[in-house]
């Protein structure tokens, strides 16, 4: 594990990014799983704790879901990337179990663009989506950019299309993307830059 500027030390909030890796949850405790907190540095857990900073997950990833997760002590600056009259961009990359042709890659972009009816998903019931910019990768990985933050919602979408998601990753949130140097499991301090720049 990694990250920039060993003393972020001083700061009044923590700023994280991440490369989540698939196989982790993001949450504080799991019987299960391991968990994403066990991959940030120890002495930034010890600097949160002597200070009484929470330090949380700005929204979620799935378990089997990599890429970009940022972690935070400012709850204000979660809430504004969470609310989602704010339409906040997230880019995922998706390889899928089917092959589409081309000429359903087309109706695939339509059908996003114009949003689609999500299936039902454990205790989800079947949702609207919002628009979403779909641009394909090869016939089965494409690019997925949604501004709404619905239960697996990029699975869903694909689900409606009768096509199933077998690896999924996010590779940007608003202006923030992932870095190609941030391997799996590494995280390191954003920036002040990054941190003014992000909405």
């Amino acid at each position: 594990m990694r990250h920039r500027n060993k003393n972020p030390l001083n700061a009044k909030h923590i700023y994280l990014m991440m490369n989540k890796p698939s196989g982790y949850v993001c949450s504080t405790v799991s019987d299960r799983s391991p968990v994403v907190f066990n991959l940030v540095p120890e002495e930034i857990k010890k600097y949160c704790l002597e200070n009484k900073l929470n330090l949380h997950t700005v929204g979620r990833l799935d378990k089997e879901t990599g890429g970009l997760l940022i972690l935070t002590t400012d709850g204000d600056f979660s809430h504004k990337l969470m609310i989602p009259e704010n339409h906040i961009s997230k880019v995922y990359e998706t390889i899928l179990s089917e092959a589409v042709s081309s000429v359903n890659q087309r109706i695939y972009i339509e059908e996003f663009a114009k949003g689609v009816m999500l299936p039902p998903d454990k205790k989800f019931p079947q949702q609207q989506s919002r628009p979403a910019k779909l641009v394909w990768l090869s016939e089965k990985k494409a690019r997925l950019t949604v501004t709404e933050g619905k239960f697996h919602e990029v699975r869903r979408m694909f689900a409606a299309m009768k096509n199933q998601v077998v690896e999924l990753h996010r590779i940007s949130i608003s202006s923030l993307n992932l870095p190609e140097n941030l391997n799996p499991g590494e995280c390191r301090i954003l920036s002040q830059w990054e941190i003014q720049h992000f909405l």
